[in-house]
């Protein structure tokens, strides 16, 4: 090789050692053993993992995350950022019932007082229109304060609230978001309303669950899904101290005719609306509600 000036040596090694740490650092990204490694995790469905990072080791730096559908993983340390998603993963059953009616809108079965929740029901985050639409309906807070379980279907393309009755999923309704098919669609066949609760004894009738959901900073609201007064709405209510009906303008003869019943057991009165509570704004739906509870 002759004399070779030894700068030049070492110069060329530094370069040498720039580029194995370059290669290296891409081979990092993307180990051929790590998706097998997030798959074998016990993690469960909507569920958040954090460890050491099994590629460059450091303490703690390690996030895996179960969206419903596949598990995305994360390292944040500066010298590794390996990250990447196992990628939706269908079985053939899976499949059948996710792709085979895309267009209709289909029960899940249920037992009597449970409701199976499908794998099609995935977090909010996962459909930025699905979040757009809640927020914009005012039910939001009432989503991020844990005051309402919402979900997207991304089957069918509604935002989805849970219906829950002592801690259980007992049903769910959904709101399309994409024009298809009916408004709004009822998965399941129980008879108990939607509830968003603040805890106090004050409740809110309401038709639908996105107007339950935008008054529950200040009064337990209580969706029938519906305009009409069941059995099973009358035994909920009786348990409040106070009750106030505030149904559509266009249904304002039912919303009287609930108030007739209500009242034999729990003090009920009539709250004329202007506007659908959801479509107004926080300081016009607060006063409002405010206005009827302080009488």
């Amino acid at each position: 090789m002759g004399n070779i000036p030894c700068q030049w040596l070492s110069t060329n090694k530094i370069q040498l050692t720039r580029l194995v740490i370059q290669i290296t650092t891409a081979d990092m990204k993307s180990p051929n053993w790590l998706k097998g490694y997030i798959e074998s995790l016990d993690i469960q469905p909507m569920g958040r993992y954090r460890s050491d990072c099994p590629v460059c080791g450091k303490p703690n730096t390690f996030s895996v995350t179960d969206d419903g559908l596949q598990r995305l993983w994360y390292c944040f340390h500066a010298d590794c950022n390996v990250s990447g998603r196992t990628g939706v993963t269908l079985s053939r059953q899976h499949a059948s019932r996710v792709f085979s009616g895309l267009q209709a809108d289909t029960p899940v079965p249920r037992t009597s007082n449970t409701y199976e929740v499908p794998n099609t029901f995935v977090s909010l985050s996962r459909n930025l229109d699905a979040e757009l639409y809640v927020r914009s309906v005012h039910a939001y807070d009432a989503y991020i304060a844990g005051r309402a379980d919402i979900r997207y279907d991304f089957r069918t393309g509604r935002v989805v609230y849970l219906v829950k009755h002592e801690g259980k999923v007992v049903d769910a309704v959904g709101r399309s978001i994409n024009g298809k098919g009916a408004k709004w669609y009822r998965y399941g066949n129980s008879t108990c309303p939607f509830i968003s609760s603040n805890g106090k004894r004050v409740a809110c009738v309401v038709e639908d669950a996105a107007s339950a959901c935008s008054i529950s900073n200040l009064v337990t609201g209580v969706a029938l899904l519906g305009t009409n007064l069941l059995d099973g709405h009358n035994e909920y209510l009786s348990n409040y101290q106070k009750i106030f009906v505030a149904l559509d303008k266009d249904a304002t003869d039912k919303a009287l005719d609930m108030v007739k019943i209500l009242c034999r057991k729990v003090p009920t009165r009539l709250m004329v609306l202007d506007r659908d509570l959801k479509n107004m704004t926080n300081e016009e739906r607060d006063e409002l509600i405010r206005s009827h509870i302080d009488r």
